[in-house]
């Protein structure tokens, strides 16, 4: 052997010792954040209740130590083979993510906390999401993640898709037919591990609008989690970021599995159809219901207005759907100027009914109006414009 491959031998075996000895640090950081969190939970459950959680973070512990301690010969870069010296910031992110999820599904099999407590799991989820995020976003900026750290990621973003809804459906906010949305994730791991198995040919979609949409539901979940958050809310929000992500994942599968080509020319003509749709009347739709949503949601919770039970009576869709149609409608056909100066009229008809009386149809639907006229179809809507602007100046 050459003195080269003597030095990287050596620089090999130091690697997977280094790397051996954080996989042992981080067994032992999330042994020790189970057990104050039992610590925590003793507060207020008894020892039984508190050995069930802990039983069931502990599996889900002991899987993503599994997964990382098979992960640890991929610890390079894309296109090397020479191991890194330790697991970087972008994998000490991932991990704690899937720490995060990991002590969330310690609360599938017990009863939702109560008081101070009630807030934890969401705030477990929001915390394991900005970790995935930020990982995300160091990943793309530096370019030094590994093979080992991008599998790690799409492992603990499955399990965190997956225990988020099914505490959703388990605490009554979601029906059960949102598992459906929480396990593709886990649908696209095994499809390209059984499609590598038989040595198939795996297509490649694109991941970034899948892992924005992504993040988008699980925030969505995290925040269904939170204990003022009826299950009409939880639904509403359910649909609205749920039902996009799974038709785009469900996409991605068909292209995983070679029975859509992203290539033929009819997929391209639906494709823009359906970006046109997006960034045009489509996307003022959805900004809109987010709004409506957002408002709602926020109202109860902060001044106990009951908006929907005041406002909509009993049902929750059709009073969402008119108010919906009332306000999207007029603000498809209207330019910027228009929205300017209705923004002006919304102003001051809020302060004559603030100042005169509360109606609480009146107040959702002047919230949601000037709503609307804010976030409106932003820079399209400018560009729209000068394309108008342009074409009557044209002889």
């Amino acid at each position: 052997m050459t003195p080269y491959s003597d030095d990287l031998s050596a620089r090999q075996a130091a690697a997977q010792k280094r790397l051996s000895r954080d996989w042992l640090v981080t067994a032992a950081m999330a042994l020790v954040a189970l057990l104050a969190m039992a610590q925590l939970l003793l507060a207020q459950w008894v020892q039984a209740t508190v050995g069930r959680w802990a039983i069931i973070a502990g599996l889900a512990i002991f899987y993503e130590l599994r997964i990382f301690k098979q992960m640890l010969p991929l610890m390079h870069r894309p296109g090397e083979k020479t191991l890194q010296m330790g697991i970087g910031l972008t994998t000490k992110l991932t991990l704690l993510s899937g720490l995060g999820y990991a002590l969330l599904a310690g609360f599938l099999l017990v009863t939702q906390p109560e008081g101070l407590l009630g807030w934890l799991p969401p705030a477990l989820a929001l915390a394991a999401l900005l970790a995935d995020a930020l990982g995300g976003t160091l990943a793309r900026k530096r370019r030094n993640e590994t093979i080992g750290g991008q599998h790690l990621a799409q492992e603990f973003r499955a399990l965190g898709s997956l225990v988020l809804t099914v505490m959703a459906i388990h605490y009554g906010r979601l029906d059960s037919w949102f598992l459906l949305i929480g396990v593709m994730n886990y649908l696209h791991l095994f499809t390209i591990s059984w499609l590598g198995r038989k040595k198939k040919p795996i297509g490649r979609p694109p991941e970034r609008l899948r892992y924005f949409l992504r993040s988008l539901y699980l925030a969505a979940l995290a925040i269904i989690l939170l204990p003022p958050v009826s299950s009409e809310f939880a639904v509403l929000l359910g649909v609205l970021f749920g039902v996009p992500y799974f038709l785009l994942a469900l996409r991605d599968w068909f292209i995983l599995t070679g029975l859509l080509d992203p290539k033929q020319s009819q997929y391209q003509q639906i494709a823009d159809a359906v970006t046109q749709a997006l960034t045009g009347w489509l996307a003022l739709t959805i900004r809109l219901l987010a709004a409506m949503a957002a408002t709602t949601v926020a109202a109860d919770m902060i001044f106990h207005f009951d908006l929907y039970t005041k406002a909509f009576g009993e049902t929750l869709i059709p009073g969402a759907v008119t108010l919906a149609l009332l306000v999207a409608l007029p603000f498809l056909f209207l330019g910027i100027k228009a929205r300017l100066a209705a923004l002006a009229g919304f102003i001051a008809l809020s302060a004559i009914i603030l100042v005169v009386g509360w109606n609480p149809v009146i107040f959702v639907g002047l919230i949601l109006l000037g709503l609307t006229i804010i976030l409106g179809q932003g820079k399209m809507a400018v560009e729209k414009e000068a394309v108008t602007e342009k074409r009557r100046q044209s002889p």
